[in-house]
């Protein structure tokens, strides 16, 4: 199980695809009773060019970044590769299937002549393998893109929401929450009625925090409303120490 873990995710799913194109071929080449030294030979060339020319077909998707163009360029690139590559396929099969047989001194005048259906055979045989290749490659690609775009997603909203805290953090000084609650405390015995403005003037300006980051501008009348609910409560705590002068220019 250690060495499939150490084994790239891609040679995984081209050894089990092109096992299962093994697999199917054998049993209906067992089913209709032609399994012969010529099946097994054509079988095995085919294997052999298929993970060739596919490995090869991966490089070109990602040499030119085929995966990550509009989407009108990824199904043209998709048709062309696979067009491309089928045409390769099957016309190297063809040649090497003949090639075997002049070895073999098993090939005839007929053989010959009936290349270009043979051809056109293995053509159309390899674009449906490689077809449905190029379509699992893609999908598998789209779901891993949408994945990680998802985990990139839910990692800038941490973000964000981290700093928004941090951001709320600096501008609410916890020592100012701190005194504000006590003087409060001190006033709700001795005035009451001060108390209870001094916690709608110290919520305000946890609000205004709070939503500081959410606004792009700030009404100078509700910035002002703030600096004097600041020190409305900042003078509960220092009283005729604090002086405010307002200056005009």
């Amino acid at each position: 199980m250690s060495m499939l873990k150490r084994v790239p995710t891609y040679w995984l799913f081209q050894l089990f695809g092109w096992g299962m194109f093994i697999v199917v071929n054998v049993f209906f080449a067992y089913t209709w009773d032609q399994v012969d030294i010529k099946f097994i030979y054509r079988l095995l060339l085919y294997l052999g060019l298929g993970i060739a020319l596919s490995h090869v077909m991966r490089w070109v998707i990602n040499r030119f970044n085929i995966l990550i163009k509009p989407i009108e360029q990824q199904i043209f690139g998709f048709v062309f590769i696979t067009f491309f590559f089928s045409l390769a396929l099957g016309l190297s099969e063809s040649f090497l299937l003949i090639y075997l047989d002049l070895l073999r001194k098993n090939v005839s005048e007929r053989t010959v002549m009936n290349f270009s259906k043979l051809a056109f055979y293995n053509f159309f045989a390899s674009f449906s393998y490689l077809f449905i290749w190029n379509c699992i490659y893609y999908i598998y690609h789209y779901v891993q893109k949408s994945r990680h775009q998802q985990v990139d997603t839910l990692k800038l909203e941490a973000l964000v929401k981290e700093l928004e805290l941090k951001t709320i953090k600096s501008h609410i000084n916890p020592h100012f929450i701190f005194n504000a609650l006590n003087s409060i405390r001190a006033l709700i015995d001795e005035n009451p009625l001060r108390a209870r403005g001094a916690i709608t003037e110290l919520s305000n300006i946890l609000r205004s925090s709070m939503q500081a980051d959410k606004l792009e501008t700030v009404p100078f009348e509700k910035e002002l409303n703030i600096v004097k609910d600041y020190l409305a409560l900042e003078y509960i705590r220092f009283e005729d120490r604090l002086k405010i002068e307002s200056v005009n220019r």
